[in-house]
């Protein structure tokens, strides 16, 4: 029967939302990972503060087990789209609750201290914990929290 995981999560969109729902259009829905049909696309009308956020959400049969997959996937997404942050979060049924963080280098410097224990890569800096909208640790970062089953470490090497 297997265990079953819940991954949710957002992308907030920097700029061309209109490119990054085409990005999402083009999944399709034939893989089991991610499909255009997890996904919210945002709205259509810029808000007041006009940041879209891109929503998404689904059930798996013990994703975990394919997590480093799952997250060379999902950054191949945010390759494609011009985000300022996202977010993930891995509710498992038996080893508890993670919580992944990306943050874009595209738009700058970003002011980030050896505190917020992001790691940095070429493209974006990536974190573990609770973190707030821009990145910053909401909460001490717990080793627990640092998700390393089935040898999961960032960043992946291929």
């Amino acid at each position: 029967m297997g265990f079953q995981s819940i991954v949710h999560g957002r992308i907030i969109i920097n700029n061309n939302l209109n490119s990054a729902r085409e990005v999402i259009q083009n999944l399709g829905n034939e893989e089991w990972m991610f499909r255009t049909e997890m996904f919210g696309q945002g709205i259509s009308n810029p808000t007041y503060y006009e940041d879209p956020v891109i929503s998404f959400g689904a059930t798996y049969k013990q994703i975990e087990y394919h997590w480093t997959e799952f997250i060379q996937k999902f950054e191949n997404i945010l390759r494609q789209i011009d985000f300022d942050t996202a977010k993930i979060q891995l509710e498992t049924e038996i080893m508890g609750t993670y919580n992944f963080f990306w943050k874009s280098k595209k738009q700058g410097k970003n002011n980030y201290d050896q505190d917020d224990k992001l790691i940095e890569v070429d493209e974006w800096f990536f974190g573990f914990g609770n973190r707030s909208r821009w990145g910053t640790l909401e909460t001490d970062l717990l080793e627990e929290e640092i998700f390393t089953w089935e040898d999961f470490k960032y960043p992946i090497i291929e």
